[in-house]
């Protein structure tokens, strides 16, 4: 058997992405801003649909606004005693309607499905909390000794180290490689890149272990099933962490060892996504050796607190994250990690997330 083939959907790991899509994601990626906005090609939910877009995409229900309010309690109080008896919020979040794209089965949007509260919540759990677990691992791993917070750090967070600092240092590990000592503004900032939860993609291998040295964070896990019924269960989390001139290049997912849907979140700055599918006839197989074979294309503008759902068929599609939008970042997330009564640690990195974006993409890995 070809171990570059998954058992459960015979798709090669290290197959070449055909050059249609890569052709699609070059001219976005060099695309300006202003001409992003004018395109009409690109579906965007903000700036309202085209009557051809509107021909694709239809209504596929509703995410209740007690269902998403249920999902963010669920997610605030986890594991706490007092879960039940916590106060309920003075207003409900606003109703999500989900679409489906008629051109690829499986995949659903859902924008603003996440409250401003809730992506708060989860740019908090992840940047401050998993990021400083040495268990959870970065890009940076491979070439750095990391200086992680102790447990009985005051914040528990990289950002509780005040920026420029001397005293935390990240150092070469091996002292004759073109790697340069970095201090914590430059590591948070510049090279932060990636962050694995859970079952720990190996990016070299394009696999999963099967053994996992720390389960998917149970409170982002209590929200992503509540949300979505626990049609999954998240196993596995990949945050990618862009700045503005920073790009996701043309790939699938297909080193899980199951069929299941993939939750992706986004927040932060505005996002390009697209996605590419064969066109083909009913019956026909796929020549996914002929990198020159027609595709259908979707491009999608994700903001802040959108989702997107991936199954069925377009669960193994090529897809890709060409730009990313300066100065998009919500008003009311561009200050994080400084909050209204948060920490005063936290006021020295104060906009941090205003030329950033982060994705979340929960899976499945194993049937």
């Amino acid at each position: 058997m070809d171990e570059s083939r998954n058992k459960d959907h015979d798709h090669d790991t290290h197959a070449i992405p055909p050059q249609a899509i890569c052709n699609v994601y070059k001219k976005y990626q060099r695309m300006d801003d202003t001409a992003v906005d004018e395109d009409l090609n690109v579906i965007d939910f903000s700036r309202g649909l085209t009557d051809a877009q509107k021909g694709k995409l239809a209504p596929a229900g509703t995410v209740e606004a007690e269902l998403i309010a249920k999902a963010q309690k669920t997610f605030k109080f986890y594991g706490k005693e007092d879960a039940n008896g916590s106060p309920e919020p003075e207003s409900l979040p606003t109703p999500c309607t989900a679409y489906e794209h008629k051109g690829f089965p499986g995949l659903r949007l859902y924008p603003s499905l996440l409250p401003p509260e809730c992506q708060v919540m989860m740019m908090n759990s992840v940047m401050h909390r998993d990021l400083a677990n040495p268990l959870h691992k970065t890009n940076m791993h491979p070439d750095y000794k990391i200086p992680f917070p102790s447990s009985t750090s005051p914040t528990g967070s990289f950002f509780g180290y005040p920026p420029h600092s001397k005293h935390e240092v990240y150092t070469p590990l091996n002292p004759d490689s073109h790697h340069k000592q970095l201090n914590t503004t430059q590591f948070l900032s510049k090279k932060l890149r990636w962050l694995t939860l859970g079952s720990q993609y190996d990016w070299t291998t394009r696999s999963y272990p099967t053994t996992s040295p720390t389960p998917f964070p149970p409170d982002i896990a209590s929200l992503v099933t509540t949300l979505f019924h626990s049609s999954f269960t998240p196993e596995s989390g990949v945050v990618l962490l862009y700045s503005t001139k920073d790009y996701m290049p043309v790939h699938r997912d297909v080193s899980e060892q199951c069929d299941r849907g993939l939750a992706s979140f986004s927040l932060g700055c505005d996002g390009l996504f697209i996605l590419s599918k064969d066109l083909k006839n009913d019956g026909e197989d796929v020549d996914e050796d002929n990198e020159d074979r027609e595709m259908e294309m979707c491009v999608l503008r994700v903001r802040s607190g959108d989702c997107v759902w991936m199954s069925g068929e377009t669960r193994w599609c090529w897809h890709a994250m060409p730009k990313v939008m300066n100065n998009t970042c919500p008003s009311w997330l561009e200050d994080w990690p400084a909050e209204k009564g948060g920490r005063k640690e936290f006021e020295k990195w104060k906009g941090y997330m205003k030329g950033k974006r982060l994705n979340l993409s929960c899976r499945q890995v194993w049937g």
